[in-house]
């Protein structure tokens, strides 16, 4: 029996071993299931812990949509309160192109519905892409006849688009705005910080289809509108200034034109345009030469239209009064130069006033001369023709006084009669507007006011050129040019008429010194009413053909727009013309 047990008892020793080998194996299942799970744990964490915020921010942008809303921009108003440039509704189309299913049908049923190119649409809804831009600032009406049709993949939201409802008028002046509405020219550029407004923003949840999920995440942020704007512009007188100044391109067969209209006492400027014009409504289809303002950003030399501030400097120095005699030869000879008038004449006594009168060269030399260098460019420097004019339009240029170490032996000889030196048509203005209004130079300017902005504070500085004296005694000589001079075509019936022809070569463009052969430029500049200035205009017609002189191609643009102007702006005339106006021309 003990050998029994024994066997029983050996037989049941390797039972041991046996029993411990599910052990080892549930040990190994145990460490295997604490390693996935760490290994998941892991990925949890890296997924919405370390990465989450990614993976949160790609849901969002799968789901929702921002919207930009773009404020209504402000309106142009003439210093009527006339509209020059607008605001209206609009509608913008947008495409998911990720859900439309039949693009063909799609593309034909916008360009049916919108108008344009059926393969320019299909182009812009192909792909998968989430968001495309259909139509930008489409008629509302249209738009509406297209969602009416419930295409799937469209959606709509609302717009505005600037319109000019004058067209041309005032075209240079206003500028245009791109698609995004940000000003790109003109005073739309100038005051894209007032007329601008600020963006606001839409976002929401949208399904797949594009359509809002009720309930869904939603922001908005409200635009703020652009400001209002009133110029100094009036526009009856832009439009007889536009048409003017047309004609009179059409008329002589110029290559350009240009027109000023300011009031001399404060700077306001109240018309100025250039030709050629555009529409800034279709400013995509105009020749880029027709968005120059050239007033403003055109040099060119001012001929004899500058012996009017010879005159005033020679005066306001107390070397010669309006009365001083002068013996003038027919040519006189500066630094190598020879330099004689437009027409021939014999040895003259002439006043002061009568070598403005007649445009005399030689006069006009002489005056120079008894200035000197230095003292012809300090007077001219106070005039401002060194300077920019300070107006409130991009891109001004100034023209070009040389320094006095950089001239010929020949320039204090040239520059009192025009040449060797160049102005722009504004800076010349504000020039001549220091003789009309007692001897300061004004800011031209185009903003009057910013209504409902008490905070913003208008400033147009003044400085003074010449004294109060000077200036009178200078509107009356410069009242006789029209009255006995060359500038008889610039009369106005019952107004007393003061400026200052000009008939000036143009240099050559080619790098090469001197004058081109041939090309003119003919201008005139004035005021009225010569005792009481309150309207000074400039005039300028580029490379006129059968007449070069500004008494004949511009004074009676002058003429024509300044009797408009002093009528419709009921000005006085001042003290009686009791004179006829003669009929020279220079």
């Amino acid at each position: 029996m003990s050998g029994s047990r024994r066997d029983r008892s050996e037989s049941s020793d390797p039972a041991a071993p046996r029993r411990s080998a599910p052990t080892g194996r549930f040990s190994l299942l145990l460490v295997a299931l604490a390693v996935g799970l760490l290994a998941v744990t892991g990925q949890l964490v890296r997924i919405q812990i370390v990465e989450g915020p990614q993976y949160a921010q790609a849901a969002a942008e799968q789901r929702t949509r921002e919207v930009i809303l773009n404020p209504e921009r402000g309106f142009i108003l003439d210093r009527e309160g006339e509209v020059m440039a607008e605001t209206v509704p609009a509608r913008t189309v947008y495409a998911v192109p990720a859900t439309i299913t039949d693009k063909e049908a799609t593309a034909r049923a916008i360009a049916d519905t919108l108008g344009g190119d059926y393969t320019d649409y299909l182009e812009r809804i192909s792909g998968e892409g989430t968001y495309t831009y259909v139509a930008r600032k489409a008629d509302p009406a249209r738009a509406a006849e297209l969602e009416a049709l419930g295409l799937t993949g469209l959606g709509f939201h609302d717009d505005s688009r600037r319109v000019y409802p004058s067209n041309e008028l005032g075209c240079q002046v206003l500028g245009f705005v791109g698609i995004d509405d940000q000003g790109l020219s003109g005073l739309e550029l100038y005051y894209d910080d007032l007329l601008a407004g600020e963006p606001g923003a839409l976002i929401g949840e949208r399904d797949r289809q594009g359509r809002p999920i009720p309930g869904g995440v939603a922001f908005e942020e409200e635009a703020i509108d652009g400001k209002d704007v009133v110029l100094t512009i009036d526009k009856d007188i832009q439009y007889q200034a536009q048409v003017a100044l047309a004609e009179a391109v059409e008329t002589w067969g110029a290559a350009a034109g240009s027109i000023v209209v300011m009031d001399p006492t404060n700077g306001e400027i109240l018309a100025m345009a250039s030709v050629p014009q555009y529409n800034p409504n279709r400013f995509g289809e105009a020749d880029s030469a027709s968005y120059r303002n050239r007033p403003i950003v055109d040099t060119y030399e001012p001929g004899s239209t500058i012996k009017s501030l010879t005159a005033a400097a020679v005066i306001d120095a107390g070397l010669f009064t309006p009365d001083s005699m002068f013996e003038l030869p027919p040519s006189i000879k500066v630094g190598g130069r020879t330099i004689g008038e437009a027409h021939p004449r014999p040895i003259a006594n002439w006043s002061l006033t009568e070598i403005v009168t007649k445009s005399s060269n030689v006069g006009s030399v002489k005056l120079g001369q008894a200035l000197g260098e230095q003292g012809l460019y300090d007077y001219f420097s106070r005039f401002g023709l060194t300077e920019k004019t300070g107006v409130d339009y991009p891109g001004e240029v100034r023209g070009a006084l040389p320094p006095v170490e950089t001239w010929s032996a020949s320039s204090v000889a040239t520059i009192p009669f025009g040449q060797g030196i160049s102005v722009t048509p504004l800076q010349l203005a504000r020039a001549l507007a220091a003789i009309a209004n007692g001897g300061e130079l004004v800011t031209p300017h185009f903003l009057r006011d910013v209504p409902d902005t008490p905070e913003l504070a208008l400033s147009w500085p003044k400085k003074r050129a010449i004294s109060e004296g000077t200036a009178a005694q200078m509107r009356s000589v410069l009242a006789d040019v029209v009255v006995d001079g060359t500038g008889s075509a610039a009369a106005v019936a019952g107004y007393s008429v003061a400026g200052k022809t000009g008939t000036a070569q143009k240099a050559r463009t080619d790098g090469r010194p001197g004058y081109a052969q041939g090309k003119y430029v003919a201008s005139f500049s004035g005021f009225l009413p010569a005792d009481d200035p309150r309207v000074l205009i400039i005039v300028n017609i580029d490379e006129p053909s059968g007449s070069i002189y500004g008494g004949t191609v511009a004074a009676p643009v002058f003429s024509r727009v300044a009797a408009f102007a002093v009528e419709h702006l009921k000005v006085p005339p001042g003290r009686p013309v009791t004179e006829e106006p003669q009929s020279d021309d220079g």
